[in-house]
């Protein structure tokens, strides 16, 4: 992919949200699935020898097999914690600068492209609640200080993406309301920051299924949410941003890196050693 076009870029600036199908390779993904796999062998052979699992289900597929590990365990948080979050991983840096993401951000903000350090990896488990996201802007989760930065934010699932398992809903056009108090203690598990219904503002609900190797893309403001996963299979997802360097990020006490430059090219980071680096140097939570 060699970025948007001026159409696609209007329709995501004037609706907030852009589907995208076939935005890179599948095999672009596939460094990191390979992680997060032996993160899950890792975790489970230690837990296997202290007796909190009877079968360690190597055989089973990808999109099934943490669901089965979880369901054998008293307390899934400890395994589940392992594959999500902030992962600074080689698989992570691959698909952070990979050109065809690089280009379609390029093509709205321009060539100064920070990668923001606010991102996560998510497994939605089946008919749990706890990963039910509620209405919110990702602005909510940010210092007010980044509601003028413009941001390229990306949904990339790592399986298809349907209503069934899960995938986002937006609101169209509400990235033109300002930022909304979020209040703590949302969604079914209670465990999300979030808009209450009566402050939702009008538009369109779209239900944003996506191929594995699509998008979704969604700015700062656009209010949207995940729905139950009601399927017999994991939803992975990737939740990634981009901004431009010179304006606030709404974490700064966590470091992004340039993964784009033209007016500074020395600055951008090309290695994940390097991005792990900026990150201990200013003694922000590591990741892993």
């Amino acid at each position: 992919m060699t970025g948007l076009s001026s159409e696609q870029v209007t329709r995501f600036r004037e609706d907030g949200y852009l589907l995208l199908e076939d935005a890179f390779d599948a095999d672009v993904l596939d460094g990191l699935q390979t992680e997060l796999t032996e993160r899950i062998d890792r975790w489970c052979e230690q837990a296997l020898g202290e007796g909190l699992l009877s079968d360690l289900l190597p055989d089973a597929p990808f999109d099934k097999r943490l669901a089965l590990l979880s369901e054998q365990l008293e307390n899934p948080g400890p395994l589940l914690a392992v594959v999500g979050g902030k992962l600074r991983t080689a698989g992570m840096f691959q698909i952070l600068t990979h050109p065809d993401l690089l280009d379609i951000v390029e093509s709205v903000i321009g060539p100064e492209i920070l990668a923001h350090p606010q991102f996560n990896s998510r497994a939605k488990l089946p008919h749990q609640d706890a990963s039910v996201v509620p209405w919110h802007q990702d602005l909510g989760y940010l210092e007010a200080d980044a509601e003028e930065t413009f941001m390229v934010n990306f949904w990339i699932p790592l399986v298809d993406a349907t209503e069934e398992n899960g995938c986002m809903e937006v609101i169209s056009g509400s990235h033109r309301a300002p930022l909304i108090a979020h209040a703590p203690g949302m969604g079914p598990g209670g465990n999300f920051k979030g808009v209450d219904d009566d402050q939702l503002p009008p538009g369109d609900r779209v239900m944003c299924a996506v191929r594995r190797c699509g998008v979704v893309l969604i700015q700062h403001k656009t209010i949207h949410r995940s729905v139950p996963n009601v399927s017999d299979h994991i939803r992975w997802s990737l939740d990634l941003r981009y901004s431009d360097p010179r304006q606030p990020t709404g974490r700064d006490n966590v470091p992004g890196f340039i993964a784009r430059s033209a007016e500074h090219p020395d600055e951008i980071c090309h290695s994940v050693g390097q991005w792990q680096s900026i990150v201990a140097a200013a003694g922000a939570p590591s990741g892993t």
